[in-house]
């Protein structure tokens, strides 16, 4: 779900009526009708309602005389207030103006600060508030004039139910902070394309429920290789889950190899193992330090297992990665790092497996760690691609920059180094990005904060790992989703898991290998929509 900024929106709004012929009349008269109609899906009993639709002298404005003038035909008695000299008004909004004082609608003028807020302080609030003051064009904060107007739309929100024509107003729409005062909307209805204030917060937490609707722009002009943020949906989503076909094997659905653990966290190699296989692995193998194989052979019986020499400290050593890249002719995809360890000889292994692997590579945790300069290069010489699952911490380390730089700018850090390392990131954390090699980014909104707990990374790198298999073994053949599809597939799939968890069984007690028991509802749940 394509996410647009502000002049990428007037640039599809432009091509609609150049290219396309349809006037942008017909826009806004799309727009104004579908705040109606959420309106009415939202608002038990309108006609009964004192409903107010606050009007600026732009375009938004001009949506709120549309979305007024719908209310009044089904029934509804809006009042309209009009916060300009209606001279000012011009095109589209201006039409519409004329429009509804012809119907004779309730109309008050209130052209400048005193009488507005004279007017305000005396009226009533009403039972529904409709915010059509500015639209996502605005530029800077709203100033004193408009100031008590936002703080009354506030005031009232806490018993009338407010909805916000596109975008609330105050908030500036390719921009998550809150840069003034803003309305705090019960419901935004958004035309054509999400805006990044709703999505990415603190301002998506002023836009309340967002719901996209589309106003009459062909679906070509947002197919633009310019327009490279996304927002994750199920759509995406279920179009990369693959399907089981009648004659499968466990052959047809992939083989996921894990190099992981190390003394002391053997748990991590089995978390990562047993989530490849729940997210539909065919097969997984861990490659685990020999001492650790009593640790792991037969606690799940659907695991295989393969030794590798260690170290004296109990991690893997890097003697044994010629015989792990031997195996890579028969598998799909290779996961390397969950509970690895930076052992010097661990490091070396990790930098063998990435360069010389014949198939895609998940890097987690240690396996991320192990590029932190001075390293090797990051990169695979047979041209696979290789896929990093950082946390902030881990990509500090990476980049160099602190935490909390990292923190301010999670989408930009995580698109500049996806693109200049020509890989995909999959930074995790509130809202996980994924990011990649081309510069594309999707914004993932699955997920709660009782997954900030030890393992919930282990299991989303086996997902990764099986959904990179996935690709990896349907990439030559026609339709095919896009290699970011797959990742996107296993990032919401992950957030939706721990949220169902959450539902049963809180989010103080949510645990890692929770995640594992309800992947099935989440598959489940993506499947039938």
């Amino acid at each position: 779900m394509k996410i647009l900024t502000s002049a990428q929106m007037g640039e599809v709004d432009r091509l609609t009526t150049e290219r396309y012929r349809i006037p942008s009349l017909l826009l806004m008269e799309n727009a104004g009708r579908s705040v109606a109609d959420e309106m009415e899906k939202a608002c038990d009993r309108l006609a009964d309602k004192r409903i107010v639709v606050l009007c600026g002298r732009g375009n938004n404005g001009g949506d709120g005389f549309v979305a007024a003038r719908y209310l009044s035909l089904r029934g509804a008695h809006p009042t309209i207030l009009l916060f300009s000299d209606p001279g000012k008004l011009r095109g589209n909004a201006k039409t519409n103006w004329e429009i509804v004082q012809a119907m004779g609608l309730q109309i008050r003028i209130l052209p400048d600060v005193a009488k507005a807020r004279s007017f305000l302080r005396k009226t009533a609030f009403p039972d529904v508030v409709v915010d059509a003051l500015f639209g996502t064009g605005l530029s800077k904060p709203v100033g004193p004039d408009f100031k008590p107007v936002v703080e009354w739309i506030n005031r009232a929100s806490e018993t009338a139910f407010v909805t916000a024509v596109d975008i609330p107003s105050g908030l500036f729409a390719d921009s998550g902070s809150v840069p003034g005062p803003a309305v705090k909307a019960h419901l935004t209805v958004t035309f054509s394309a999400l805006k990044f204030a709703q999505v990415v917060p603190p301002a998506s937490d002023y836009a309340g429920r967002v719901v996209l609707v589309p106003i009459g722009s062909p679906a070509s002009l947002f197919e633009n290789p310019r327009y490279r943020l996304n927002l994750i949906d199920e759509k995406q989503v279920s179009g990369a889950i693959p399907g089981r076909i009648r004659d499968g094997h466990k052959g047809t659905y992939g083989h996921v190899h894990i190099v992981a653990g190390s003394r002391g966290k053997s748990g991590a190699a089995l978390m990562t193992g047993l989530a490849a296989l729940r997210s539909g692995a065919g097969l997984a193998t861990l490659w685990i330090p020999e001492n650790l194989q009593r640790d792991v052979v037969g606690k799940f019986p659907e695991l295989m297992s393969e030794p590798l020499l260690e170290t004296e400290e109990g991690t893997s050593d890097c003697a044994d990665a010629d015989k792990v890249l031997a195996a890579g002719g028969k598998i799909d995809s290779l996961v390397v790092g969950p509970g690895l360890t930076t052992h010097p000889s661990t490091r070396k292994l990790v930098w063998k497996l990435v360069h010389g692997s014949p198939v895609p590579v998940v890097l987690d945790a240690d396996g991320i760690n192990a590029f932190a300069p001075p390293a090797e290069p990051l990169e695979n010489r047979r041209k696979q691609p290789i896929v990093l699952t950082p946390h902030p911490g881990e990509m500090a380390g990476l980049t160099g920059k602190k935490v909390s730089v990292i923190q301010d700018d999670r989408l930009g850090t995580a698109r500049d180094f996806a693109v200049q390392n020509q890989c995909h990131v999959i930074l995790k954390g509130f809202q996980t990005i994924v990011a990649t090699a081309a510069g594309d980014a999707y914004i993932n909104r699955t997920g709660n904060p009782g997954m900030a707990t030890g393992g919930t990374g282990d299991v989303l790198a086996g997902m990764v790992g099986r959904f990179l298999a996935g690709w990896n073994r349907e990439r030559n053949n026609s339709g095919c989703p896009e290699l970011a599809d797959f990742l996107c597939a296993a990032v919401y799939l992950h957030g939706m898991a721990g949220d169902l968890a959450a539902e049963v069984e809180g989010e103080e007690s949510l645990i890692a290998t929770d995640l594992l028991r309800y992947l099935p509802r989440a598959f489940k749940k993506v499947r039938i929509g």
